[in-house]
């Protein structure tokens, strides 16, 4: 939509062949349904891909400025939020019903339910009866269409209800683009653990580490010494700190999408990934010994393991801890030994949390992989076929939650369109 916008702006005649009953189904689902379109701080870090520096020139073309003032000349009006940007109304349907109106308002002509099967560029006879490239035909379930200039912006897999189904990316094979392999990113963790469903709806601040191994094996190792392991090999990934909800099958909340692209590659590799979790990320680890030490004294012989935890943790993580421990709640708290108290504070603050697999494409907020950015040039243009631009999450890019997402649509979008208005003729879609 923002690209057929910034196209007829431009000057080009446009079509926009959507293949459900409405468009923009997906862009009601971002947010949690509030939209979140941009963010207002933005770093090369935040984005991810075989090549995330093919981001930059694009952003640049079309930063987060630009966009905004795009939408605000369409009437939308924004909040920001720790740099995330909002319509003030709270509701995605704004955004969207924004981008409607500017497509009815510039007369954009726009077609549902239009399957597109297979996308050829045509042909015409030269002088000299040798054929050149002349624009695309496009095979549809409803005829055929003829255009000087095409962009693929048919998104990913994620979320296929919304119409994601990764046809986008079988239209670009037949054009003999490579696909890096679409992966579900931002997407829920599923954990090795029998514990899940005694913690299952717990939400705590937390900090998260992953640790991916070259190879996928499973050792049997303790709580205690595992990290220590790890560490020691320095794999660290990434780490990321905020609100983790636990749940019947592992781990979930906003950091968790942040690790989750990483996580997710490794596993399809058949690598081994294990997030180490801290449930009390603004204590140290000797802050909290001395701290359990103090409570132990309080405690005397009356005091017993669920009374050191109580006051410290969610009810439930502080019953896991314990039994994990392989202590009794009921234990009396006065008959733990220093290393057990010590190996208490490792386990809060070094959770092992085995990952083995992850949430399908319909859990997934996006994709990870695409086409290959090699293949691209600058301007989104197509090495192998000139005049056949993409945009948005087909693309071999994707970004951290945060707005990064929707700001690489609008950006990829306006610089692919732009430049598929500007050659001589572009747009003219017409049906045969």
């Amino acid at each position: 939509m923002f690209g057929a916008i910034c196209a007829k702006r431009a000057g080009a005649d446009v079509v926009l062949l959507e293949h459900t009953s409405r468009i923009g189904k997906k862009l009601l689902v971002t947010g949690n349904g509030k939209c979140n379109l941009t963010n207002l701080i933005i770093e090369p870090g935040d984005y991810r891909g075989n090549h995330p520096s093919f981001v930059t020139p694009v952003l640049n073309r079309c930063s987060q400025k630009k966009t905004l003032r795009m939408f605000e000349e369409m009437g939308l009006v924004w909040k920001e939020k720790n740099g995330m940007v909002y319509p003030y109304s709270n509701q995605a349907s704004t955004v969207l019903d924004l981008l409607r109106g500017e497509l009815e308002r510039l007369q954009v002509k726009v077609l549902t339910e239009i399957q597109v099967k297979e996308i050829r560029p045509a042909l015409s006879k030269a002088s000299n009866e040798s054929s050149v490239p002349k624009g695309f035909l496009i095979l549809t379930n409803q005829g055929e269409y003829r255009a000087d200039r095409v962009i693929l912006s048919c998104g990913s897999k994620a979320s296929p209800k919304t119409g994601s189904d990764g046809s986008g990316y079988e239209l670009a094979k037949k054009l003999g683009h490579s696909v890096i392999e679409p992966l579900p990113a931002l997407v829920q963790l599923k954990a090795e653990g029998n514990y899940f469903k005694m913690i299952a709806g717990v939400r705590s601040d937390c900090r998260l580490r992953l640790f991916i191994e070259e190879k996928r094996e499973r050792k049997k190792t303790g709580q205690y010494h595992v990290h220590k392991e790890l560490e020691k090999k320095k794999q660290l990934c990434l780490e990321e700190t905020g609100e983790v909800q636990f749940t019947d099958y592992g781990i979930s909340g906003i950091p968790v999408f942040q690790l989750s692209r990483f996580a997710v590659k490794a596993l399809w590799e058949k690598k081994n990934a294990v997030v180490f979790c801290d449930f009390l990320p603004d204590m140290e680890e000797s802050a909290l010994y001395e701290y359990l030490c103090q409570k132990k004294r309080r405690l005397s012989s009356l005091g017993n393991c669920q009374d050191l935890l109580l006051g410290m943790l969610h009810k439930k993580l502080n019953l896991m801890i314990l039994k994990e421990s392989g202590f009794s709640e009921q234990t009396k708290a006065a008959v733990l030994s220093e290393s057990q108290l010590k190996g208490l504070c490792r386990l809060i603050k070094n959770w092992k949390i085995p990952l083995k697999g992850y949430q399908s494409f319909e859990q997934g907020q996006i994709c990870q992989g695409g086409v290959a950015t090699e293949e691209l040039t600058e301007y989104l243009e197509s090495k192998i076929h000139k005049g056949l631009y993409f945009a948005g999450e087909i693309i071999d890019i994707d970004g951290r939650c945060g707005g990064y997402n929707l700001q690489w649509a609008w950006s990829s979008a306006y610089v692919a369109a732009t430049g598929a208005a500007k050659n001589p003729g572009a747009q003219k879609g017409k049906k045969k």
